[in-house]
């Protein structure tokens, strides 16, 4: 496994920007033993997104929000012109850690999220999928997350290695801790039977993602159009506070991306949402360029990554 930053350096950056903030948290030992966690009761109804950004969400209510960070990147295959290293110099797995600093309000509920992404140079193995198994569950079992979740835009030649690597990630998380995916809206528009590979995931949830859809959405855009069949694509929804929303039901987890670091009065705006409201305060982003946004939203703009997205049924 290949460590673009030393090993130590990668532990001890989220740790330092994470760990000292979940103090908190409580003994996240409790996990161990016990039965598996009902998202409801890991995780409050609304989930803010803080990607590779400095972030303060200390004004986030910790009774109604929680925080979903990304830890950090797994870069699976090599770049043109390097060798792998793994192997026989095959493809490596390539750890890209959290940079930037993140500070939560005590008692806050968090996971953890780690973002995949696929080189030119990858390549699906046995190896690849132990190898990228294992940096997943190593970020899974950092003292005091609530729950894990994986981001990776697999198209259709990679479900197989995705659902392989979740399967050996879920026995290696720890005992009761639950795991979601992000997912393409294309993903959860398949019935059961018919195509849907992903409701064969050991997930608890996979969040339908409702923006950087193919193509520039205005705030106006009806998204009301794109069907859900997947059961495990009912209970969450992911939106962003620069495009228009699908309608909301009382029941759903909703996580919300911003396009640049949060801001206090955001933070307080979005208990709303609960009550199918949104303020215009959460359109309001502070008058800074985001930092160096590597996911969400920047990898999503002007890109394809599932052709059947553009054609859903």
């Amino acid at each position: 496994m290949t460590h673009l930053k030393p090993a130590a350096h990668r532990l001890a950056f989220p740790l330092l920007c994470t760990v000292l903030c979940l103090r908190t948290l409580g003994d996240p030992g409790a996990f161990v033993g016990s039965t598996k966690i009902a998202f409801p009761a890991a995780m409050p109804q609304i989930v803010v997104w803080a990607w590779e950004e400095p972030e303060d969400l200390r004004s986030a209510p910790p009774s109604t929000v929680g925080v979903a960070y990304l830890a950090e990147t797994l870069l699976l295959g090599t770049r043109e012109g390097e060798r792998g290293s793994g192997p026989r110099g095959g493809p490596a797995v390539s750890i890209l850690p959290r940079r930037q600093p993140l500070a939560v309000a005590p008692g806050a509920s968090v996971m953890a999220v780690v973002r995949i992404v696929t080189l030119p140079g990858f390549d699906d193995s046995e190896a690849m999928r132990e190898e990228t198994a294992s940096a997943l569950a190593e970020v899974a079992r950092q003292p005091g997350l609530r729950a894990f979740q994986v981001d990776f835009d697999a198209t259709r030649s990679q479900y197989a290695f995705y659902t392989a690597v979740l399967r050996r990630l879920h026995p290696q998380m720890p005992t009761g801790m639950p795991l979601s995916i992000t997912a393409l809206v294309s993903w959860c528009a398949t019935t059961p039977g018919n195509g849907d590979w992903i409701s064969a995931l050991p997930i608890e949830e996979a969040v339908p993602m409702f923006f950087r859809m193919g193509g520039r959405s205005r705030p106006g855009d009806d998204k009301s159009g794109y069907p859900l069949r997947a059961p495990v694509c009912r209970g969450s929804v992911g939106i962003s506070t620069d495009e228009s929303w699908p309608a909301i039901r009382e029941d759903e987890r909703i996580y919300v991306f911003a396009p640049q670091p949060w801001s206090p009065a955001q933070l307080v705006a979005l208990d709303g949402i609960r009550f199918g409201l949104r303020s215009p305060t959460l359109s309001v982003h502070a008058e800074r360029e985001a930092i160096d946004d590597t996911g969400l939203a920047a990898r999503r703009t002007n890109q394809t990554y599932d052709s059947s997205e553009k054609n859903l049924p």
